[in-house]
């Protein structure tokens, strides 16, 4: 039985979150700050660690950097709790260690997935800082094993992607399969351009994670039924930086490929896009590419803020933006697939 930490000040927190736990099947221990949790650490096993950040006596930054930077705890999968709008304090968690991060109320999905999926990260590590021990036993058995695992902690951290998609496209359009489409239309792209088949499928995976960022935009800006304000505008493009901060936290090829789209893909070939104002060849093909489909989609899709383009229309503005805002060999690869891109369109559309 895995047993998970769980420190958070707030005896209702406690109270809910130990409750799902004990359900999955998880033994659990309580702290009520940081310093609760280092002292049961000196004395308990423990597999996993749910830390609160705000708490008296010790908080949660102070003990995840403490936890981080000792080498017997560093290797226990440490997620970081806060409230949705708290985007500073989540990234700052991150920067001192953390190796996920829930949001308060929990939803009871993401909490059991992000749970489950970091014991098996926690499982997994452990069995590699154990490779000694490993390689008394059968080669082949084990191997088979570590490779199950690693299939396991994939799969889940595939299904993470998805949650994390939909909660950003949800917030910007809850009936729209965009995020769908913007990933399809963008595996299309890559394999045109010669990406081999694991590639196409990061791309698959990683491309719907374009507007993570979203999630630390507030909603009157994010929903506004009309042209931003210069102001407001401003406000809207910390998008990619703050989806960059988020999926940049580990470097599997998965989530470092997101991190690059999320950064990227509002970059335009001239050089007046954001955030980095790269041009031409400097933007990576990955933001290339998800740069048409997602402008492309976003054209034909209704929004709080406009109706959606005819195909025609979309069209021309695609062709229009050719060697400005897009790269031309990424919109003369789309005009070449259109059928293959709307098939896309036809097959995933809007509920």
């Amino acid at each position: 039985m895995a047993t998970v930490l769980l420190c958070d000040d707030e005896l209702m927190n406690r109270k809910v979150a130990s409750k799902i736990l004990i359900k999955e099947g998880f033994r659990v221990l309580e702290a009520q700050n940081g310093k609760e949790a280092l002292d049961i650490l000196q004395n308990s096993t423990v597999d996993l660690i749910l830390m609160d950040l705000m708490m008296p006596v010790m908080d949660g930054f102070e003990a995840t950097q403490l936890i981080k930077s000792n080498k017997e705890l560093a290797a226990i999968p440490l997620i970081i709790i806060s409230a949705l709008s708290d985007k500073e304090a989540v990234i700052k968690g991150l920067e001192m260690g953390a190796d996920e991060y829930l949001t308060k109320p929990f939803d009871l999905m993401d909490f059991r997935l992000r749970i489950k999926n970091a014991v098996k990260i926690g499982i997994y590590q452990n069995m590699i800082k154990g490779h000694k021990e490993l390689l008394e036993l059968e080669v082949q058995e084990k191997t088979k094993e570590l490779q199950d695992a690693l299939s396991e902690v994939q799969n889940s951290e595939k299904d993470i992607i998805s949650i994390l998609s939909k909660t950003a496209e949800y917030r910007d359009n809850e009936t729209s399969a965009h995020t769908i489409r913007v990933g399809e239309m963008a595996a299309v792209l890559a394999s045109k351009f010669g990406w081999d088949e694991d590639a196409v499928e990061l791309m698959r995976l990683a491309a719907p994670m374009h507007d993570i960022g979203k999630v630390g935009i507030e909603d009157k800006i994010l929903l506004k039924p009309g042209k931003l304000d210069e102001k407001e505008f401003s406000i809207m493009k910390k998008h990619a930086q703050i989806g960059y901060a988020i999926l940049s936290q580990k470097t599997t090829p998965l989530l470092k490929l997101a991190a690059q789209i999320a950064h990227t893909h509002h970059e335009k070939y001239d050089g007046s896009g954001y955030p980095q104002a790269l041009s031409t060849d400097e933007i990576p093909p990955s933001g290339a590419i998800v740069a048409v489909v997602d402008v492309f989609d976003a054209l034909l899709s209704n929004r709080p803020y406009k109706k959606g383009f005819t195909l025609e229309v979309a069209l021309e503005i695609i062709k229009a933006g050719s060697g400005n805002h897009f790269h031309p060999k990424v919109v003369e690869l789309f005009l070449a697939n259109l059928d293959e891109i709307l098939e896309i369109q036809k097959r995933f559309h809007d509920v």
